[in-house]
């Protein structure tokens, strides 16, 4: 856990220089496009939207921040195509793609299933939503290896994802 919680410190540091860099002149209530902020435990951090859109009535977005930080996330959709399913929703935040002992993941159980995971669906996901472009959703991660099982001694951190995707790919 010292490894994760120094890379939350890092991560802390880079958008706090963001926010007073370069962001200071922005308008509260503005969120750019082609941006998500993950927040996990006490900290959140800005990534770039490298891929997003939607297939049916899933929505899916890949993110990565200035440090190499990972984000993949799923969202199921009900028919209104705004409302989220908990259930069909997942996520995993690779802090360090080069180490295996930072990443992090929360499912549903619909989600978890569908990516051909048995077991127990590692974290949870208390709320999911499409807000116009807005993608968001919200749990407790867990951290998890490579494949996503859940580390013995990993503690639960509350977590949130708001990604908007003006123009979505495929």
């Amino acid at each position: 856990m010292g490894t994760l919680g120094s890379r939350r410190s890092l991560a802390a540091l880079a958008v706090a220089v963001a926010v007073v860099g370069g962001l200071a002149g922005c308008s509260k209530d503005e969120f750019a496009d082609r941006t998500a902020v993950v927040a996990i435990g006490g900290t959140s951090q800005t990534y770039k939207v490298s891929s997003c859109g939607l297939d049916g009535q899933t929505v899916f977005v890949v993110a990565r921040a200035p440090d190499g930080a990972v984000l993949q996330g799923v969202m199921g959709l009900k028919k209104d195509d705004k409302t989220g399913i908990t259930e069909s929703t997942g996520a995993t935040v690779d802090l360090d793609p080069a180490s295996t002992e930072t990443r992090v993941a929360a499912f549903g159980t619909e989600a978890w299933e569908r990516k051909g995971s048995t077991g127990p669906a590692p974290g949870s996901i208390t709320s999911a939503r499409l807000r116009g472009s807005r993608i968001q959703f919200a749990g407790e991660a867990v951290p998890v290896d490579a494949n996503d099982e859940p580390t013995p001694d990993g503690k639960a951190e509350r977590f949130s994802v708001d990604a908007r995707c003006d123009e979505v790919d495929g």
